[in-house]
């Protein structure tokens, strides 16, 4: 017996409500162990850093056989790799650039960023003043990232456009175009899609969508609508 259309309705409702719950639980947590990361343990590794760099002064100034020099000055270094890798896990848990600016900002340069790593201009259109909801900006930069990502190493594209701007005061819009090859039915299907699945996933989680449009020879384009609040809040 089919349900009443109020009632599937309701448990419609009822069922984003509790991705959106379940999607901000999971950030509040992924932030909690970010900033765990960098700062405890990422703090530990640097005063264990500057302990070896003393002794290792030390040891240059009491001309301590080469061998043992070396094998500290290689033990500073495997540190170093610690505190990178240390530093990357967070950003991925948590991307730092939110901490420091606000949505449209961390865009921007994020931006800058990728253009100076890839080569490939990428122009940011930024009409949104004020902050976003944490979880809400960080699903928004997450989504510009694994666009770009995505049109950086398959497009082959020499310009990547992205815009991120309002419609009224309660949808948050993102468009990223490349000029690229653009992408067939296949690919879609394949590894890439896996990606595409993960940017469709973050917004679904907080009542929005992602849509990718492309054909071969065209280009891509991948536009994100996003509530910039929830729906349990508007209630």
């Amino acid at each position: 017996m089919a349900e009443p259309e109020g009632e599937e309705e309701r448990h419609t409702t009822d069922l984003r409500a509790l991705r959106e719950y379940v999607e901000r639980m999971r950030e509040q947590e992924r932030t909690r162990i970010a900033r765990e990361l960098h700062d405890e343990l990422g703090q530990l590794l640097t005063g264990i850093k500057l302990d070896f760099a003393a002794v290792l002064r030390r040891l240059h100034e009491l001309k301590v056989p080469g061998d043992i020099v070396d094998r500290l000055q290689s033990a500073v270094g495997q540190i170093d790799i610690g505190i990178a890798m240390v530093r990357r896990i967070s950003s991925d848990l948590r991307p730092a650039l939110l901490d420091h600016h606000d949505l449209g900002g961390a865009i921007e340069y994020e931006a800058r960023r990728l253009t100076a790593q890839s080569g490939i201009p990428i122009e940011v259109w930024n009409r949104v003043e004020g902050s976003i909801e944490p979880e809400r900006a960080t699903a928004a930069f997450r989504i510009f990232q694994e666009a770009v990502t995505n049109a950086v190493r398959h497009s082959q594209a020499t310009a990547i456009t992205a815009r991120l701007t309002m419609r009224g005061r309660d949808l948050l819009m993102l468009n990223v175009r490349d000029n690229g090859v653009g992408m067939s039915e296949e690919p879609r299907r394949g590894a890439e899609s896996l990606g595409l699945m993960g940017m469709r996933e973050r917004a679904r989680a907080l009542g929005g969508d992602v849509r990718i449009t492309s054909r071969p020879g065209h280009g891509t384009l991948v536009a994100m609508v996003l509530p910039v609040r929830s729906e349990v809040e508007e209630s």
